[in-house]
C-alpha cells in the first residue's frame, strides 16, 4: 500500500499518486516518481482498471474526483492560491497535484494524468493488477472478467485478494487503510499551502456521508454480481464500522499534523487543533453509547481539550492507529447499533445508479 511504500514510521498521507508533501515532510521527487511509475491508470484498454471494473469506472466518471482534472485548476480560488504560493500551475505544483490528481511519469517527468482515481484509493496497481485479475491470484490461471458467468469460489477469492494485498492493493474491505487515504487529503497535509496560500485546512469530511454519496461504487459485492451488478448501499453494520473508523482516523491525522506543525499558532495549527477537538468530542459520544475498551484506552491518552499551547506526542497518533486497526479486525458492526443515531443520514451527492 502507499504508506508502506514510502517512509516506515512516518505519518504518510495519500496525495494523488500517494506521495508526501515534500516541502513539509521531506519526500524527494525521486520517491514521488517511484510511486508514479507504478500507476496503471483507469482508462479503458486490456491492461487497466476499467477492463474488468466498467461499472465502477462509470461511477467514477460521475464524480468530482473525475471532474477535478478538467476544471479545478480554472477556478478563481485555485488561481489565488497559486499566486500566493508563487506557483503557476496546479498540475505542476507538488502542493496541488499530489492531492488533486493522479500522476504518472512521462519522459522522465511527473505528469498529472487524471483526477483522483482508482489507484488514489486502492494503491498503484502495476505490482498487483495481474495477480488481482487471475483466478486464485495464480498468474498461470484464467482471467477473471465481469459478465462471464464464472463465479469464483470463496477460497480462491480469498487467496487472490491476499496475494494482491501483499503486493500493495488496498481492498475495499480494508476500511482503515481506505480511511487513511481519504483523510490524508481531506485533512490538508501541507502546512504552507494553508498558512501562505490561504487554502482551506480540510473538508467537512465524514467517512459515511462521503462514501455513501456520489463516490459509492459497491458493484462487486452486490447480489447481482458479476452478471448484473448494482451499486448497493452499505449495510447498517458497515456504516457503523465506517463511522467509528472515520472518527478515529480523523483524530489520528489531526494529531499527526499538530505534532509536526512548524508555525505555532498559525492558521493550519489552529485548524488542526479545532479538528482534533471536534473529532475527540464525537468519539466521546460513541464511547458513551457503546463499550469499546481498546478505543477508550487509546483516546483516553489524548488531551481532552487541545490548544495551540498543547505539546502533542506523535506516539498518541500511533496508539490511535493500533487501536483502530484492532477495532476493525474485531468488530463487524452487529454489536454497535447504539451509535446509529450518531451516524449522518445525508450524503455528499447522489450515488451513481447506472
Amino acid at each position: 500500500m502507499f504508506r508502506q511504500t514510502l517512509l516506515a514510521g512516518v505519518s504518510l498521507v495519500l496525495l494523488g499518486t500517494a506521495t508526501l508533501v515534500k516541502a513539509d515532510i521531506g519526500v524527494t521527487e525521486e520517491e514521488e516518481m517511484a510511486i508514479a511509475e507504478k500507476i496503471v491508470g483507469p482508462i479503458k484498454n486490456d491492461d487497466n482498471c476499467s477492463t474488468c471494473h466498467t461499472p465502477e469506472t462509470d461511477a467514477w466518471q460521475y464524480t468530482r474526483h473525475f471532474a477535478t482534472f478538467k476544471d479545478r485548476h480554472r477556478s478563481d480560488e485555485a488561481r489565488e492560491i497559486l499566486e500566493a504560493m508563487g506557483e503557476r500551475s496546479m498540475k505542476r505544483a507538488p502542493q496541488c497535484r499530489q492531492c488533486h490528481y493522479t500522476n504518472e511519469v512521462s519522459h522522465g517527468r511527473l505528469v498529472a494524468s487524471f483526477g483522483v482515481s482508482c489507484e488514489s484509493c486502492h494503491g498503484p496497481a502495476r505490482d498487483w493488477l495481474e495477480i488481482h485479475s487471475k483466478v486464485g491470484g495464480d498468474l498461470a490461471a484464467a482471467d477473471l472478467k465481469w459478465g462471464t458467468g464464472k463465479n469464483e469460489d470463496p477460497a480462491s477469492r480469498a487467496m487472490r485478494l491476499s496475494k494482491a494485498q501483499a503486493k500493495g492493493m488496498i481492498n475495499s474491505s480494508m476500511i482503515y487503510e481506505i480511511a487513511k487515504n481519504c483523510y490524508g487529503c481531506h485533512t490538508v497535509p501541507n502546512e504552507s499551502v494553508v498558512n501562505m496560500g490561504g487554502h482551506k485546512a480540510g473538508s467537512d469530511f465524514d467517512l459515511v456521508a462521503w462514501s455513501q454519496g456520489e463516490v459509492r461504487h459497491n458493484f462487486a459485492s452486490s447480489k447481482g454480481a458479476p452478471d448484473a451488478p448494482t451499486n448497493r448501499p452499505a449495510t447498517p453494520e458497515e456504516k457503523r464500522r465506517l463511522y467509528v473508523t472515520g472518527l478515529m482516523v480523523d483524530l489520528e491525522t489531526s494529531l499527526r499534523n499538530i505534532a509536526a506543525v512548524k508555525e505555532k499558532g498559525g492558521k493550519f495549527h489552529m485548524a488542526m487543533v479545532a479538528r482534533a477537538n471536534d473529532a475527540r468530542s464525537k468519539i466521546d459520544k460513541v464511547l458513551a453509547a457503546v463499550k469499546l475498551p481498546g478505543l477508550a484506552d487509546a483516546v483516553g491518552k489524548v488531551p481532552a481539550n487541545i490548544t495551540t499551547d498543547t505539546t502533542v506526542d506523535p506516539g498518541l497518533a500511533d496508539g490511535l492507529s493500533t487501536a483502530t486497526r484492532a477495532f476493525v479486525d474485531k468488530h463487524d458492526g452487529t454489536g454497535l447499533a447504539a451509535v446509529d443515531s450518531l451516524i449522518p443520514t445525508e450524503y455528499k451527492g447522489k450515488p451513481y445508479e447506472g
